[in-house]
């Protein structure tokens, strides 16, 4: 199993009650996503959530399509229990599995099988190689004309935008949680979970799935290192 920071209940309860619900334009975010699924897979019946964490992305597409199913994955066992306590109102329409995105997806469907993949703030936990393994197994499990959204934290293009990206998020973040700027920024860049961030720029990010043979590969929202990005088979 994959190691890092996110095995602990700590850093999953921060996450949880501190960033997940500041994160700038979050709304705006899930709203792209079904706007892009809506558009191009509409109703789909068969979902699967990478790297789950709580359980909010899936929660949005199986209370959206009263039809579908989900398979939710992730390896860190807070979130896990956490993604459990959230989909309880849709128990019978989910599937929690404890594993690693860096273990095969093939146990999870079939070729050809998935109309909707989406993962959220989960990917660049990956080496750029296994991001683009892992891009070509979700392009294979995929029906076609499936659809891949990828909600994630991507890199800045320089470091002068990082600099600002960090500035910006923790303004909004002391804000959302009505707390010192001060404090907030210390948390911020101190924070263990740094260290498991590997981030790539997501047109870099793009080309690869457009390379892989996704259509419509595109990135659909963009603030600062947040992105929207995916593609269709």
């Amino acid at each position: 199993m994959q190691k890092s920071n996110w095995q602990r209940q700590d850093i999953t309860d921060n996450y949880l009650e501190q960033v997940r619900g500041g994160i700038p334009f979050g709304a705006e975010q899930s709203r792209v996503m079904l706007q892009v699924i809506e558009h191009f897979t509409p109703n789909p019946r068969k979902i699967i959530d990478l790297g789950c964490g709580n359980g909010f992305l899936a929660a949005l597409l199986v209370r959206t399509y009263p039809g579908s199913h989900a398979i939710l994955i992730d390896h860190s066992k807070p979130m896990i229990e956490a993604a459990k306590r959230h989909l309880h109102p849709y128990k019978d329409r989910c599937n929690i599995y404890y594993d690693d995105l860096t273990h095969s997806l093939t146990q999870y469907g079939e070729r050809n099988s998935i109309d909707c993949i989406v993962s959220g703030y989960a990917i660049h936990h990956l080496t750029h190689e296994k991001k683009k393994e892992l891009y070509q197994e979700i392009y294979d499990l995929l029906a076609p004309g499936g659809i891949f959204i990828n909600v994630e934290h991507t890199a800045s293009a320089t470091a002068e935008l990082e600099r600002l990206h960090d500035a910006l998020f923790i303004d909004h973040l002391a804000v959302c949680n009505d707390r010192d700027r001060q404090e907030v920024a210390t948390e911020y860049y101190e924070r263990p979970d740094k260290e498991d961030n590997i981030l790539e720029r997501v047109d870099v990010q793009v080309n690869w799935l457009r390379d892989i043979g996704f259509d419509h590969a595109d990135c659909y929202f963009k603030w600062m290192e947040l992105a929207v990005f995916g593609g269709v088979k």
